[in-house]
């Protein structure tokens, strides 16, 4: 009895989630990815299904985020993005070469370019967490930051106790935290923010009944103050960015501080994510700071996520490798790239453009190992050249390209960050970041080794098999 009533609710299970599958309809290799993982293990399938591949685009799960996006900041888009045009047309400096991407991001995205910017790159976790902690302890009226991992450690027991000061001298702070991403930061920690008077949110909950919201996550690193001061990057609050990590050695990233107008588009995506997590509406006329003229670095702040009708990010990168005169090169831990960027990437290799990609040598995970290793084989063939970094993990996530425009943000080259995660990129349009960038991929180049041809080749038969294996994933990613 018992069997066939197992039996049939399986089937049912197996069967609806067929049916939702083949409703999605976004792309066939995906669908039939799903289609044989639900055929063959239909138990397995359907949750994981239901989990990590329900696409929450078409449902009305973001409506209310994209509507106060656009109804509290439409209006000043639009006078705004007149006048910055004007300011690249008048300029006639790299803005100018790059006035289409301009033009695309503002209107597909409301990314809009500002000039009077102040940029510093900051090389891994101490530099980072120092000029964190210097900008926060000068805080007078708020703190706004949200990590895509929170990990119980030094680092959160010093935010803490900072947090504490400041709120007593009467600086509000708010935090959102990735639900999945944060899985190991304690209720306990979570407790002692809320006690001393942070106002902290979890993005996306993952609750019985709701397991499409695993799918979706908040992969973005941003930190506002006073919205005078802006942080943004690929560093996660995480203790290895400080002691290193025990398995993989020391963890290289790549972090900005902004300063100047271009805070204010960061500080847009902060509290239009606060406003999702929390319903309180930040997003009020004169929210936008005034500033004199801090620098000259012109920066466009680009975020993508589901809530947005284009894959913002990914016509970023597009566009800058088919606009590319000289080179491309890039730093990035996890290239596991959908057929489009795939394909850029070999068209502008095989045109005569100089492609670099910089890749771990070690990973996180075997599958995440074998699925990247997978893909080199085709761009080696196309003449891009490929590092393996050697000296422990390397999680920057930067483009850069003829000496004029550098990308420093959240998102991997993977159909994740590029498709289904929220994410945040800097792409700043500026010679002397981008040769300062330029110079720290020869040292990052340093510590790596040069990935052959022949050297692919040759690999083992066994390391064929595991690479074929792991790529079978890779449209379920």
């Amino acid at each position: 009895m018992w069997i066939y009533i197992s039996l049939i609710a399986e089937g049912l299970l197996a069967i609806t989630a067929l049916y939702m599958v083949i409703r999605d309809g976004t792309k066939p290799v995906r669908i039939w990815a799903w289609i044989l993982l639900i055929v063959f293990l239909p138990i397995i399938g359907a949750i994981a299904y239901f989990s990590l591949g329900m696409n929450l685009r078409k449902e009305k799960l973001f409506d209310l985020k994209r509507e106060i996006d656009y109804d509290q900041f439409e209006k000043f888009i639009a006078h705004y993005s007149a006048i910055a045009e004007e300011k690249v047309i008048t300029r006639a400096d790299i803005t100018t070469k790059y006035i289409h991407l301009i033009r695309l991001l503002t209107r597909v995205n409301s990314s809009l370019i500002s000039f009077n910017n102040k940029v510093r790159i900051l090389h891994d976790g101490p530099d980072t967490f120092d000029s964190i902690f210097e900008a926060c302890e000068k805080a007078e009226k708020y703190i706004h930051l949200q990590y895509y991992i929170f990990i119980d450690g030094v680092l959160v027991d010093k935010f803490i106790d900072l947090f504490k000061e400041k709120i007593q001298n009467g600086v509000e702070v708010r935090i959102i935290y990735d639900a999945v991403g944060s899985w190991e930061l304690s209720n306990k920690n979570i407790r002692r923010f809320e006690e001393i008077g942070v106002k902290i949110f979890a993005f996306m909950p993952v609750r019985f009944g709701r397991l499409a919201r695993l799918n979706y996550r908040n992969h973005r690193k941003i930190l506002v103050v006073d919205g005078r001061v802006g942080f943004t990057g690929g560093i996660n609050v995480d203790d290895k960015y400080i002691k290193d990590d025990p398995v993989l050695g020391h963890w290289t990233d790549t972090h900005l501080r902004i300063e100047g107008m271009s805070v204010n588009f960061l500080h847009f995506v902060f509290l239009s994510d606060w406003l999702f997590v929390s319903r309180e509406n930040l997003i009020k006329k004169g929210m936008l700071q005034k500033f004199d003229a801090i620098g000259n670095t012109a920066v466009q702040i680009v975020s993508s996520g589901p809530d947005t009708d284009y894959p913002n990010i990914l016509q970023q990168y597009l566009y800058i490798l088919y606009q590319a005169k000289d080179y491309v090169y890039i730093v990035n831990p996890y290239l596991v790239p959908n057929a489009t960027l795939s394909l850029a990437l070999k068209t502008v290799a095989l045109s005569g453009i100089d492609v670099r990609i910089l890749l771990p040598e070690k990973s996180e995970s075997a599958m995440i190992h074998w699925t990247v290793r997978s893909y080199l084989g085709r761009f080696l063939e196309a003449g891009v050249k490929v590092y393996l970094y050697q000296t422990g993990f390397i999680h920057s996530k930067v483009i850069i390209s003829d000496n004029s425009v550098c990308s420093i943000g959240t998102a991997n080259l993977d159909v994740r960050s590029l498709e289904q995660n929220f994410e945040v990129n800097a792409l700043i349009y500026d010679e002397k970041v981008t040769l300062e960038m330029k110079k720290q991929m020869s040292l990052f180049v340093e510590s790596s080794r040069l990935l052959t041809v022949e050297e692919h080749r040759a690999r083992p038969s066994s390391d064929r098999i595991k690479e074929k294996l792991a790529r079978l994933s890779s449209p379920l990613m």
